[in-house]
């Protein structure tokens, strides 16, 4: 039995983080959450950073079709986000107060999933190591010449923050007890 090459070891580290996080990330999207202090703090910073980064992503030049598809990922994310929240169920406390929310698997995770998926399409030539040797490659273009990832990216980014401020709007309506 021969032993990996040595040059393989950060790599395999890097994708175990990524998949370890990609994890974590699909488990927000699919189990209980809490919405304790600390749950809303994430909840209300989360679409603040994610805004930023779109921001960023949208002052790189693109083509018409780059904008036309981020502007038809943003309003594909948000409405994906009210229908989820219409599907999201939460758990109350004794005093009335959401303790808890209980986000639609399907609706996250398909979402989700289209993330992955794109982010792996976009990333299989350096997985498979078919970019590094090609005449020509011109790394800035690869990163953002598709219209298709950045539609996929506002589609995640509008439907996380709209999902989040959704979910504390409604978080903060006391049931009648």
């Amino acid at each position: 039995m021969t032993a990996a090459h040595p040059a393989l070891v950060p790599s395999l580290l890097g994708l175990t983080f990524m998949g370890l996080t990609l994890l974590r990330r699909f488990q927000r999207f699919a189990t209980p959450q809490a919405l304790d202090g600390r749950g809303r703090l994430r909840l209300s910073r989360r679409p603040v950073i994610l805004l930023v980064l779109a921001g960023l992503v949208l002052l790189a030049p693109h083509t018409l079709a780059g904008y036309g598809a981020a502007l038809l990922g943003a309003v594909s994310g948000a409405g994906l986000a009210l229908w989820s929240a219409h599907h999201t169920r939460f758990e109350y406390g004794a005093d009335g107060s959401a303790t808890r929310y209980v986000p639609n698997a399907w609706i996250g995770g398909g979402v989700f999933l289209l993330f992955v998926l794109r982010l792996l399409w976009r990333l299989w030539p350096f997985l498979t190591g078919q970019v590094q040797g090609a005449p020509g490659f011109d790394p800035a273009g690869f990163a953002g010449g598709s219209p298709l990832t950045t539609g996929l990216f506002l589609v995640f980014v509008a439907y996380q923050t709209a999902y989040s401020w959704l979910v504390l709007r409604a978080a903060r309506k006391p049931r009648l007890v």
